[in-house]
């Protein structure tokens, strides 16, 4: 899902000032690069005459610290002379790349975003836990720690008639505190927008969480094999067992919206695919969930007009569409103000679509006897699909 920060542009006045450009910082010698990675960006800015106040409310955006390491890209989109959108994402960007014109360029954004995943890391033991909360874009938002207020925890070796009552008391603590903890992470869960909680340290522990966990939590506990709370847990291993998850969770979230889609393609009802049946559910507003191939070498072009649904294969098409005129686009920022302009969603993937028609599809809110089920011709240049980088510079 795109951040909500970008609705912002939905409120704002073409044209747009799109740069996305690496802001990684990996050794404190590297900390000229920004500079220079901005310095190249400005130059062809001037060079398509964009306003050179918007240049420098940009440069000022950009080049800011972020206050983080390793690998990032930042995303600054402006419109009349000021800074609308200005997001710092995880990963190294494929290249610098600057776009100036009637729709903001989002697909840089999109991409960073694609495997994101928002969750929570808890550190168990038998007293509590320690929580960390990570965002989409996998910096921690929040930190917590939950204690119990049960003060007997630790079973012994005591003879006699009492033993029996005093580890009851002790299985007692365990249990309630237990269920604190899991009160407190379905809040958590709810609040931040979870979509996974994993869960590492003391194997009792694990599993008195996880049998209080209600409904929702339970749907988001991942239990990890190394980690926890206790002296002597390796960093190295927690994070290891962490990125394993992760990377489980993205694999089956791809499989899961490939699924749907192939289905309701095959049954030909809440899907469609190919650029030109694509663009038109786009139009009217019927797209749930756009899947896109992710193809940094497409030229693909569209049009647009002066509302994000205003999108088409060819000029009067938008004309049509009540545009009073049209521009031509590159594909991937066309599709991507669409999205954003409907209200859905976008899913980014690889080669595990097969024979996906232009390399495009989209999962719809509804179907009905207007919709282009039946197959439509590519046109032609677009055979390649909408891809996600084009030729920017």
């Amino acid at each position: 899902m795109l951040p909500a920060e970008l609705g912002a542009l939905l409120d704002a006045t073409p044209p747009f000032i799109s740069v996305c450009l690496d802001v990684s910082r990996l050794n404190r010698a590297a900390g000229d690069d920004v500079q220079l990675h901005w310095g190249q960006l400005a130059r062809r800015l001037e060079e398509r005459d964009a306003p050179a106040e918007t240049i420098e409310a940009l440069g000022e955006a950009v080049t800011s610290p972020t206050g983080l390491g390793g690998e990032h890209a930042r995303v600054a989109v402006a419109a009349g002379g000021k800074v609308v959108v200005d997001l710092v994402l995880p990963g190294r960007p494929p290249r610098d790349e600057c776009l100036v014109g009637p729709v903001p360029h989002l697909m840089p954004v999109a991409r960073a975003l694609a495997d994101a995943v928002p969750y929570a890391l808890v550190r168990l033991d038998r007293t509590g836990a320690d929580v960390q909360v990570f965002s989409a874009a996998g910096q921690i938002e929040d930190e917590r720690v939950f204690e119990g207020d049960n003060d007997v925890l630790h079973k012994v070796p005591a003879g006699g008639w009492s033993q029996r009552r005093y580890q009851q008391r002790v299985e007692d603590s365990w249990a309630r505190n237990a269920a604190q903890v899991a009160d407190r992470l379905s809040r958590v869960v709810k609040r931040a927008g979870l979509e996974l909680v994993l869960v590492a340290g003391d194997v009792h522990a694990v599993v008195e969480l996880t049998g209080r966990a209600d409904a929702e939590l339970q749907q988001r506990l991942v239990v990890l094999d190394s980690g926890g709370r206790a002296a002597g847990v390796s960093p190295e291993a927690e994070q290891e067992a962490v990125d394993a998850a992760l990377a489980e969770h993205i694999s089956q979230r791809r499989r899961a919206v490939l699924d749907e889609y192939v289905e309701q393609l095959s049954r030909q009802q809440r899907a469609v695919e190919g650029l030109g049946p694509v663009v038109e559910v786009l139009r009217r507003g019927q797209v749930q969930r756009l899947v896109l191939l992710d193809d940094p070498t497409s030229t693909a072009k569209l049009w647009v007009g002066e509302a994000p649904q205003q999108v088409g294969l060819t000029e009067q098409d938008v004309l049509d569409a009540g545009a009073q005129a049209a521009q031509e686009v590159r594909a991937d920022a066309a599709l991507l103000w669409a999205v954003l302009g409907t209200d859905a969603d976008i899913s980014l993937v690889g080669d595990e679509t097969g024979s996906m028609r232009d390399g495009i599809g989209a999962l719809l809110r509804w179907s009905d006897p207007a919709t282009p089920h039946d197959e439509v011709p590519s046109m032609p240049g677009h055979g390649e699909g909408p891809g996600t980088t084009g030729n920017v510079e």
